[in-house]
């Protein structure tokens, strides 16, 4: 089963509707998601806007968060889902905002760098990836990703909040006698949150890199999945959940 046919017997299942705020990718997951047959019963519509004034005009995205943030942007990419949402009376509103490429990228922000965001009344996720890509490989992966992130959110809406990060961060760490290492505190966005339980720790496979990752818990007893890359070290925090997770 495609991804877009996952999304839609998701949203079949559980009664609710979809709609799409598209920048970078054109209209690809629209066309996507209207591949499906009988996609009509879920999927009420979508908005390329491409411009700026477009994103405000039709999505309200606010003037200032693009003069402060530039439109592609985590601020833009959940204004624009939540625009989505609100503008077409959907249940879940997903957005897409990057830099498709080859031209347009900065040191800041190259080509590649693309925020998605998905809006619905109980959640706001936001995740941010950076693709190799050219402009066409870059706009494909984009829409995998958007399907991907509607499939994940509404396989977890009913087990509790889960946002899904996918954010580079700093860990501090404690070496165990055997060398590895023990997450004892990272920082995001601004906060150091220290860890106070441990959970599943397991090794992970994915686009041909592999990582370690932790499950742990905050002292505000929300859980966090850590992972950090074996080859490259870096770390990043791949999924949050708003609340107490029990299985750590």
């Amino acid at each position: 089963m495609t991804l877009e046919e996952q999304v839609g017997a998701l949203l079949v299942n559980q009664g609710l509707t979809l709609a799409t705020a598209e920048s970078c990718t054109g209209g690809l997951v629209a066309h996507r998601i209207t591949n499906v047959s009988g996609s009509s019963a879920y999927y009420l519509g979508g908005f390329v806007t491409y411009s700026n004034g477009s994103k405000e005009a039709f999505l309200g995205v606010r003037h200032k968060t693009l003069m402060a943030h530039g439109a592609v942007s985590e601020e833009t990419a959940r204004e624009m889902a939540r625009g989505a949402r609100l503008s077409s009376g959907a249940d879940i509103a997903i957005s897409i905002t990057g830099i498709a490429g080859p031209t347009g990228g900065t040191p800041e922000k190259p080509v590649g760098l693309v925020y998605i965001a998905l809006s619905s009344p109980d959640a706001e996720l936001c995740q941010h990836h950076l693709w190799q890509g050219d402009r066409l490989s870059n706009k494909e992966q984009s829409a995998e990703a958007a399907l991907r992130l509607i499939v994940n959110y509404m396989q977890k809406r009913n087990s509790g909040m889960v946002e899904f990060v996918n954010e580079p961060i700093n860990v501090e760490v404690q070496l165990r006698p055997d060398g590895t290492p023990r997450p004892l505190a990272f920082v995001w966005r601004g906060r150091r949150l220290q860890i106070t339980s441990w959970g599943r720790q397991s090794a992970e496979a994915q686009d041909g890199r592999s990582s370690q990752c932790h499950l742990v818990q905050t002292a505000d007893l929300e859980t966090w999945e850590l992972c950090q890359d074996t080859d490259t070290a870096q770390w990043t925090l791949v999924r949050h959940w708003a609340h107490q997770r029990r299985a750590v």
